[in-house]
């Protein structure tokens, strides 16, 4: 009998474990087959992406080619040279500038040169074996149907076009004659040819690194990019091209995979993978089975059908023996009821702030939701959302410790739950930000609640023996269902960083505005990123005329930016960069420009000197000393060279950061100005005692001597003279106010009456071009 059970318990086994092995083999092989599908796509797309990236640099070589070609014929075009010789005043000209020598240096394979009414002032010319050929018929045939869009003679800029001769691209680009000023009329027309031979290609392959093919583009198929798949391989293999824009061209590359290896081993590892966890589950079913484990997962199985459907009743596994799947149905009963208790612990805290017991954003989400739908259905009812944040938090968690912060934190709380309702929602969204959502109270109501509580607040409270106070900032926003719940949060934060950004301490209501002044602010910060990185940030100079000499003697430094044809105001640039950090290496820019253009400008102007303003992120952030010697260094310049100007509002917030680096630089021999005297809150005392070599009247004192009013410039002047200081007065602009200051003494003037800040171009020019005007200019303030 014991024979003929365990047969049939083997028997059993056996089939068993057949039936499992099947099912879980056929399982296994689509699954495997599933993966390995869905890896060898992510692959191929790979492939395919890798080929694109390299015909999309290749793209961008060639548009920089088409950028180079045209600004390389505005310059032959715009040039008074050529317009001579259209005019027929400068015959010599094609014998000058257009040797089969220089054609070839500039990668120029033929020129033509017409007049405005289509007549040619010089035979069409190509370049052929380092010699230049009148061009042949068929290339001025192939080239006839292009010449009406390349010959327009309002257009200012190159037009470019491409066309094929015996299976070789030729680029053509045409641009008006005309004056180098571009002030007169144009006189004709310049078409250059630049021929894509092999020697081209194959400089623009190395540069590229992609062994790419120029090919004509078909007039029915004009798509960005293209996929061909080739099957013929034993490998995944494509032919990849693109269409070049607005250019009767394309690109191709082709090639096999770059991931062989990477696919032979996702295969192995896969196929690893798949027959160990098969292996793995036919030992499990069959020791489970093995055990006789079905039975007790049967009554299991009944007791979660019980729980199912009755989920308020407990539900526990009973115990008959002493074995071990007693044992593991005690630990069940024992996990079930700790279960339960974790879960109503969990319930809380899945809406609770475990720190302050306050709620958290999850609950402000749905206590928004609520009063959204409510709104909905009763437009009358009415609700507002706050948003706290504690001002300089930071600094008292830092300096009496995180546990101390955590009562800091707590205390917070209780006062705020003091000051509500309790039906209103108080929670806290992380570290020291909280919001309140106050329920049936509308805008106008909510402000003076806000004040209340800010003062509520901001009541001192004793910490480790210490009498301590803190304050907040608060925004606020009407919940409104026009919105969605993440944006009336998003108000609300944007009305409290507003109210940080007017001093802190603070209530502010949002208003649509602040999202105009947020986007703009991402905006110019990414792009004057951008605009660093690529050293688009121009620098103007502003002259300053000593009245003694007639003579400019400085300069002022100051930094412009133009951004999608339009100048940022450099108060908005500069705060950005001030709060970012990027003014430290807006600073190094600067200097090295300044240097660049004064080296140049003392070869004619020995002595001229160049005044640059500092901010109190270049002291704290950079290294300002080497910086600055370096820059003196770099292009051979004096320390007077520089002149360093520091605003009288920046000594007084930051003195003990700077005082100690001007020290060192005064040292070394430069000179520092104190630029906007008299509209900070320094005193004498600190004046006198602050390395300072010049101080510089603020515009807002130079425009109150054209009404008479005088007292401030006077006594800047007389405080000047005192302590010995030269005295620059900026923002002089009319005959008046240069009048008075002669009188009162001071002859270094800088403002609009002279001359504007201008770029450097434009500063040579003035110099060499007008400064006898200063001359008159000084004399006429004598006479």
């Amino acid at each position: 009998m014991d024979r003929i059970l365990k047969s049939r318990k083997t028997s059993l086994g056996r089939c068993t474990l057949i039936c499992m092995t099947g099912l879980l083999v056929s399982i296994g092989t689509l699954f495997w087959w599933g993966a390995y599908s869905q890896l060898a796509a992510s692959f191929d797309a790979f492939d395919v992406s890798y080929y694109e990236n390299e015909l999309k640099r290749v793209d961008g070589v060639l548009k920089q080619e088409q950028l180079s070609f045209e600004r390389q014929i505005k310059d032959y075009a715009h040039w008074d040279d050529t317009e001579a010789f259209v005019s027929g005043d400068y015959p010599v000209y094609i014998e000058e500038n257009f040797s089969p020598i220089s054609l070839a240096n500039n990668q120029i394979s033929g020129y033509l040169i017409a007049k405005l009414d289509g007549s040619f002032a010089a035979p069409p010319m190509i370049l052929s074996d380092n010699a230049l050929i009148p061009m042949p018929a068929e290339i001025r045939s192939a080239l006839a149907p292009l010449l009406p869009a390349l010959m327009t003679v309002d257009k200012p800029t190159a037009n470019t076009k491409l066309f094929w001769f015996n299976k070789q691209a030729i680029f053509v680009s045409g641009v008006t004659i005309t004056d180098s000023n571009e002030s007169r009329r144009p006189s004709g027309y310049l078409l250059f040819f630049r021929h894509f031979d092999s020697a081209i290609l194959d400089g623009f392959r190395s540069l590229t690194s992609v062994d790419f093919t120029l090919l004509p583009q078909p007039e029915n198929n004009k798509t960005d990019f293209k996929v061909q798949t080739l099957s013929d391989m034993d490998q995944p293999a494509w032919i990849v091209s693109k269409s070049l824009n607005d250019l009767p061209a394309m690109i191709e590359i082709q090639g096999t995979t770059h991931l062989k290896k990477e696919r032979h081993m996702s295969l192995v590892l896969l196929g690893s993978s798949v027959a160990g966890l098969t292996l793995f589950s036919l030992l499990g079913i069959y020791l489970s089975l093995h055990f006789r484990i079905l039975k007790r997962l049967h009554i299991f199985s009944q007791l979660a059908d019980q729980r199912r459907c009755s989920p308020q009743q407990p539900v526990r596994w009973p115990i008959k023996n002493n074995d071990e799947l007693d044992n593991l149905a005690f630990a069940f009963n024992e996990l079930m009821s700790e279960v339960e208790m974790r879960h109503e612990e969990m319930s809380f805290l899945a809406d609770h702030d475990p720190l302050t017991g306050l709620g958290n954003r999850r609950l402000l989400m749905t206590r928004l939701d609520a009063n959204m739908s409510r709104q909905q259905r009763d437009p009358t009812f009415a609700s507002t959302l706050l948003f706290i944040d504690l001002d300089e938090f930071k600094l008292l968690n830092d300096g009496l410790g995180h546990t101390a912060g955590d009562d800091i934190l707590k205390l917070i709380s209780l006062r705020m739950l003091s000051q509500v309702r309790n039906y209103d929602t108080v929670v806290r969204l992380g570290g020291d930000e909280f919001a309140i959502l106050l329920d049936g109270v509308g805008l106008e109501m909510a402000e003076p609640f806000a004040e209340r509580l800010l003062i509520n607040i901001t009541q001192p409270f004793q910490q480790d023996g210490q009498n301590l106070s803190i304050r907040a900032s608060i925004g606020l926003t009407a919940v409104n269902t026009s919105q969605c719940k993440e944006n009336m949060i998003r108000y609300a934060d944007l009305a409290m960083y507003e109210a940080k950004r007017r001093g802190k301490g603070q209530v502010t209501i949002f208003k649509m505005a602040l999202l105009d002044v947020v986007s703009r602010r991402m905006l110019l910060e990414q792009a004057l990123h951008s605009a660093l990185n690529d050293h688009q940030l121009e620098v103007w100079f502003q002259p300053i005329v000593d009245l003694n000499s007639g003579k400019v003697i400085s300069m002022e430094a100051l930094s412009r930016w133009s951004l999608a044809g339009e100048f940022i105001p450099p108060e908005e640039f500069i705060n950005i960069a001030e709060i970012t950090g990027m003014i430290v290496p807006l600073g190094q820019q600067l200097f090295d420009k300044v240097g660049c253009a004064l080296q140049e400008l003392r070869t004619e102007h020995p002595n001229l000197e160049c005044n640059i303003n500092l901010s109190v992120r270049q002291f704290r952030d950079g290294d300002l000393f080497t910086e600055i010697t370096s820059c003196l260094n770099k292009y051979q310049l004096p320390t007077s060279a520089f002149h360093l100007e520091l605003t009288e509002s920046m000594v007084v917030e930051a003195e003990t950061d700077v005082l100690p680096m001007m020290q060192k630089l005064v040292k070394h021999g430069l000179k520092f100005h104190l630029d906007d005297f008299g509209t900070g809150h320094s005193s004498l005392d600190r004046l006198k005692n602050l390395p300072f070599d010049t101080l510089k009247i603020d515009r807002s004192f130079v425009t109150s001597l054209g009404r008479g009013d005088d007292v401030m410039v006077r006594n800047i002047i007389n405080i000047g003279k005192e302590l010995g200081m030269s005295i620059i007065a900026e923002g002089v602009e009319t005959q008046i106010e240069l009048d008075r200051l002669m009188v009162l003494g001071c002859s270094q003037i800088q403002g609009y009456y002279f001359a504007k800040p201008m770029p450097l171009s434009e500063l040579k020019n003035w110099l060499d071009e007008k400064q006898h005007q200063v001359i008159q200019m000084k004399s006429k303030s004598q006479a």
